[in-house]
């Protein structure tokens, strides 16, 4: 895996996409489904087996709106531009938000960035893998 240096502006142009399945809850609020034994074919053959294969994440109501917008078309900054519109100043300040729920959904391999793209969690640093 190759190693680069990703800065501020590289990092709020990237566009996130979800990988996991995900309902909606009587409030609206958005559940995420991880795989609880990983995602490969024998991870999900002994999950299967266990009966429920995945662990439920309950979003809260910002969480919820940044989830649907990680659509892998969206930058965090149009998405950062939009959870003011939508909430105002209750996600002040709107981008230190965003930007420290996107490094733990990118730590926890929840969503990706722009095609085969990750972002790591320490110090912004991007890795190039070949799947995602």
């Amino acid at each position: 895996m190759q190693v680069l240096t990703m800065n501020a502006v590289e990092f709020w142009s990237v566009q996130p996409s979800r990988r996991f399945d995900w309902r909606q809850d009587g409030d609206g609020r958005c559940v995420v489904l991880r795989p609880k034994l990983g995602e490969g074919r024998v991870g999900r053959w002994f999950a299967a087996r266990l009966g429920d294969p995945c662990y439920r994440i309950r979003l809260d109501e910002v969480g919820t709106f940044v989830w649907k917008a990680c659509d892998g078309q969206t930058s965090l900054t149009v998405i950062a531009e939009r959870m003011r519109d939508e909430f105002g100043g209750r996600v002040e300040p709107a981008e230190e938000r965003l930007g420290l729920f996107v490094r733990k959904l990118l730590k926890g391999r929840m969503i990706a960035v722009n095609g085969d793209a990750r972002v790591q969690e320490a110090g912004g640093r991007r890795e190039e893998a070949g799947e995602v």
